[in-house]
């Protein structure tokens, strides 16, 4: 069982024509492309608050080929949680912040027609125009129809303190941010802020209770993993950088100030941690409420699962409680299509 994500056919060739027209590449430039992927990657790691350098022609390159794949497979996976969930339901507007190129809302073209990307470098990020008929803008938007608009930050909220102003007034908030412990805490503290001010939290959470990975540890983090099915470009494009990037892993948030349609079973509850192989038993931390707790496989009970992490399981009614532990007599029921 697998949550994989790859790249789609027609953003592949979006990539490919970007390359051809505006610097004379092609995705078969393995060589070239990873230069420009090292020279991105070092300039993060000097810079990690700062912004993409856009007006250079090696950060473009590198982000076309490298980060614009990776984020959207990771954008995809949250789609299809928030679809899941009927998180998009009555919406009809994206207002991208930080858009880059428009790589969340390449995502959400399916549940959206109507796009604002909000970016400081417009006008380099729009002549790639992944997004057709999107209205760009480096400035506050003008919001027409608050009640049927959702805000997107995408790897674009560690730059802010807060959400900006406008972003509360409308509807819903999707967020991605990097699956840091830094990043992934702030944004386990903002869940808190959100719900004190009344929004209803549709995923990943499973309650709107304290966060135990914030409350019970000084040191965890939420954040979701997911399979990436590279291409064979990308394959060739990797062999020549030291980073890999079997899996991916993101933390995000979906919120709305309207409540859920369908309420999550009381028996159902969120994988959020990887499989552990201990002494005489295997382990996976889950989360339902405040407390930490742990999925648990005993090995003299002849149980054997592994679960993706971030997917929503129902537990059975036979399970013992023992500490923090969750203790199995019978597999669990995976949500993970449903």
């Amino acid at each position: 069982m697998v949550r994989s994500f790859s790249v789609p056919q027609e953003l592949e060739q979006k990539i490919e024509a970007a390359l051809k027209a505006h610097f004379h590449l092609t995705l078969g430039d393995s060589r070239k492309l990873a230069e420009a992927v090292k020279r991105l990657s070092d300039y993060f790691i000097a810079n990690p608050e700062g912004s993409t350098p856009w007006n250079e022609s090696w950060a473009q390159i590198a982000y076309l080929c490298y980060f614009l794949p990776l984020n959207q497979a990771r954008v995809q996976a949250v789609v299809k949680e928030a679809t899941a969930r009927e998180f998009f339901t009555g919406l009809e507007e994206v207002l991208d912040f930080g858009s880059g190129p428009g790589t969340a809302s390449l995502a959400l073209t399916e549940q959206f027609q109507k796009f604002t990307l909000i970016e400081k470098a417009k006008d380099i990020c729009a002549k790639f125009n992944f997004v057709p008929g999107a209205t760009w803008t480096n400035k506050d938007p003008n919001v027409s129809t608050p009640a049927k608009t959702m805000a997107v930050f995408s790897y674009s909220l560690t730059e802010l303190s807060d959400l900006p102003a406008w972003a509360k007034k409308l509807e819903a908030i999707m967020i991605l941010e990097p699956s840091t412990q830094e990043d992934g805490r702030k944004l386990q503290a903002l869940r808190h802020k959100l719900i004190q001010e009344g929004y209803s939290i549709y995923a990943p959470c499973t309650h709107h209770e304290a966060c135990p990975l914030l409350t019970q540890s000084k040191t965890d983090w939420c954040h979701d993993r997911i399979f990436f099915a590279m291409p064979a470009w990308f394959e060739k494009l990797e062999q020549h950088l030291p980073m890999k990037n079997r899996t991916l892993t993101t933390s995000y948030l979906l919120a709305r100030k309207q409540k859920p349609a369908t309420k999550l079973a009381a028996n159902v509850a969120r994988v959020v941690g990887d499989h552990l192989e201990e002494k005489g038993k295997d382990r996976q931390m889950l989360c339902r409420g405040p407390e930490r707790e742990f999925l648990a496989w005993m090995h003299k009970a002849g149980l054997k699962q592994e679960i993706p992490r971030g997917v929503l399981v129902e537990i059975p009614e036979d399970v013992q409680k023992v500490s923090n532990e969750l203790r199995l007599k019978s597999p669990v029921r995976t949500l993970i299509d449903e």
